[in-house]
């Protein structure tokens, strides 16, 4: 007997997930009317700062900084690539600590009671003050900067999963026990799919959040990385370039937080129709 392999989408299947993406995203007048707006703000920039009305030590003009993009391109982009490891990983380890300790206090009620007050206490250190003793402890590598991500990132994280875990309906949950339903068959069949537009909201979050905090990081001490870039350049008085890497920093962010809306499109897109609607 011939094996029957999973269909594929047909094309018209693929179109309309296609459609219902862009249509999430606000259509075209949403992307043009953001696009016009920056054309206007950076002719207006640009005239300000070739007039003179604003010193050229503290907002170049986008002429000059793309001049630096070309320039320093090399530095940039290595340093770049530095910064964005870091970020990746702190959101990536910062995401899966946090979930899983939802899962815990989900289960335990013990855990809740003694962990998650000093987990949310923890949010009130300044971890940028404690960042030297950081660097101290884990020398001067990528470890003090990914302890930085991990710990900015996991509290939005824990936050939203223990909220979207206990999100179930009344009645479903009644029904799964009347069912003599184990707590792992109630976390698979119920809760894990109740927690998933909790658990992207956080991944959005997060999504900027991580390379704020690698970028930050770096600054208190650092050899490589944007951070480092910013610092250096700033003592130099390179304008041009300073900003020119805090751009490179915004547009790297951007790409992450809509690799994170492409990926709810196609892992949960009854999210993105639920919106549809209201928009």
């Amino acid at each position: 007997m011939a094996l029957v392999s999973e269909a594929a989408p047909s094309p018209t299947l693929r179109q309309a997930r296609l459609s219902d993406w862009l249509r999430a995203l606000g259509g075209p007048r949403a992307v043009l009317a953001p696009m016009v707006v920056l054309a206007v703000v950076l002719a207006a920039w640009q005239f300000l700062a070739s007039s003179g009305a604003i010193s050229p030590l503290i907002l170049p003009s986008p002429i000059a900084i793309a001049g630096a993009l070309v320039t320093d391109g090399g530095a940039l982009v290595y340093n770049a690539a530095y910064t964005t490891i870091e970020a990746l990983t702190g959101f990536v380890v910062g995401n899966v600590i946090g979930f899983l300790l939802a899962v815990v206090f989900l289960h335990s009620d013990l855990s809740r009671r003694t962990i998650y007050p000093l987990a949310i206490a923890a949010q009130a250190v300044p971890i940028v003050a404690v960042a030297p003793a950081l660097i101290i402890w884990f020398g001067n590598g990528m470890a003090p900067k990914i302890f930085v991500t991990v710990f900015l990132v996991f509290f939005p994280m824990l936050v939203n999963a223990l909220r979207g875990l206990r999100n179930v309906d009344a009645d479903v949950a009644e029904l799964l026990y009347t069912l003599s339903a184990t707590p792992m068959q109630q976390l698979r069949m119920v809760r894990l799919p109740a927690s998933v537009p909790f658990v992207f909201s956080a991944l959005k979050l997060s999504a900027c959040a991580c390379f704020v905090a690698a970028i930050v990081a770096e600054w208190i001490a650092a050899d490589r990385g944007l951070g480092h870039l910013i610092v250096l350049y700033g003592s130099q008085y390179r304008m041009p370039q300073v900003w020119a890497a805090v751009l490179i920093g915004t547009a790297i962010s951007m790409i992450v937080y809509g690799a994170v809306v492409f990926a709810e499109g196609r892992l949960a897109p009854w999210l993105i129709r639920r919106r549809l609607p209201s928009e």
